[in-house]
């Protein structure tokens, strides 16, 4: 256990330094491998006869994550990409969506008086300018809907071009669905290999998959508490 502890510590760092070892060097005792997947450059899965190790060197998380195989809920293919810009693009939509239907149903020219200063103090000294600015502002203000009809619709414009370029820039993935955890586990995979992965680790880890001899545990008549117990039966 020792030993596992301090390889683990090794796959703890973010930055650039990826792990040389394999799979095998992290397995308990008595735990052998089942399925080995490769996904992308240096991102693989691997299943064991007691857990699932994802490797992702090549992401800006940790190196390496392990989750027991009861814990397992579901294996998929998706995409990831940067987050921050799917945020903008929903935040940015919801702003220009309002800013929309604000000018599209509210009609500021029908209750700001425009004209209530009209003639008043034309013939006072000074009066005019002071007049001629609060009604220029009246007349902006009764044209606010139009204002958040065209900020609106660039603002919208600018969201889908946002969304598009997070479509574009997306990678595949394969998910690994935790139970209990709000975020699945993601490892980078190719386009046209993921499919055959997916399948793969769904067949070892929900379908009953061949594991091979040495996974399936010792035969009943190598149990060392076998022995013990049929006597003990016996001398009851």
């Amino acid at each position: 256990m020792s030993r596992l502890r301090g390889l683990l510590g090794g796959l703890g760092g973010t930055g650039g330094s990826a792990w040389t070892g394999s799979a095998e060097d992290l397995l308990y005792d008595g735990e052998s491998v089942r399925e080995r997947v490769d996904l992308s450059d240096g991102d693989r899965v691997v299943v064991t006869t007691h857990r699932l190790l994802a490797f992702t060197p090549g992401d800006d998380g940790k190196n390496y994550r392990e989750v027991d195989l009861p814990n397992v809920a579901d294996v998929r293919a998706g995409h990831a990409g940067e987050a921050n810009l799917l945020r903008l693009g929903a935040r940015l939509g919801v702003y220009g969506a309002v800013l929309l239907a604000v000018g599209v149903f509210v009609d500021f020219g029908s209750f700001v008086p425009t004209d209530a200063f009209a003639g008043a103090g034309a013939g006072r000294l000074g009066m005019g300018g002071l007049l001629s600015i609060l009604r220029r502002a009246l007349s902006l203000l009764a044209r606010t809907d139009e204002f958040a009809r065209m900020i609106g619709a660039l603002l919208v414009l600018f969201a889908v071009s946002v969304l598009a370029v997070y479509l574009l820039t997306r990678d595949r993935v394969l998910e690994v669905a935790v139970v209990g955890d709000g975020d699945p586990i993601r490892v980078p995979a190719d386009g046209d290999t993921i499919d055959g992965a997916v399948a793969d680790l769904e067949a070892v880890l929900f379908g009953g998959g061949d594991a091979g001899a040495d996974d399936r545990g010792p035969p009943p008549g190598d149990d060392p508490l076998a022995g013990d117990s049929a006597a003990g039966d016996r001398r009851e």
